[in-house]
């Protein structure tokens, strides 16, 4: 793996911890990739549910909705554990949907969510597409943002939680 540093919380540094914060920082850059065996995919699970179900509260029912066997799957790991996982379904010959974007609350703010959704983009976009869509939860929506998306249309609930539309032209 390439050693470099991450700086937790965006606070720059080049020290072991986080000046500001003091947490310490990952020494290593994670690998994102398209997870395609039975091992990969119970660890991508395993991440929805610790993300959705335990912290957002989200039913399995609703988290788990039959769709993944027409899904690809993405996943980052480091040091040989999941952090981070992302799903990608096709609506049509044109355009996907990216869905079940999760990353482990320890991981989060260090660009693993973005390095998962370039990825899942590249690889549709690669694949002849010409758009992609989702569903953001309201606080997420700057995040996507900063990703080429523009909202579309009012807020609604889904699985109890405020959403928001967003839509990607490649």
């Amino acid at each position: 793996m390439q050693r470099v540093s991450i700086f937790c919380c965006y606070h720059a540094t080049t020290y072991k911890n986080c000046l500001f914060c003091r947490r310490p920082l990952a020494l290593f850059v994670p690998t994102v990739y398209e997870a395609t065996d039975p091992q990969d995919l119970d660890t991508c699970f395993s991440i929805r549910i610790v993300v959705f179900c335990h912290e957002q509260q989200v039913s399995r029912e609703s988290e788990f909705d039959g769709l993944d066997d027409q899904c690809r799957h993405y996943l980052a790991i480091l040091d040989k554990q999941g952090i981070g996982t992302a799903r990608v379904r096709p609506l049509d010959d044109s355009e996907v949907k990216l869905e079940r974007v999760a990353v482990r609350s320890e991981h989060r703010h260090l660009g693993i969510g973005r390095r998962l959704m370039e990825l899942a983009l590249a690889d549709a976009q690669q694949a002849g597409y010409k758009g992609a869509m989702l569903n953001s939860q309201l606080q997420a929506c700057p995040f996507y943002k900063k990703l080429g998306f523009r909202a579309e249309g009012a807020e609604f609930y889904e699985a109890g939680i405020r959403h928001r539309r967003m839509r990607k032209v490649f």
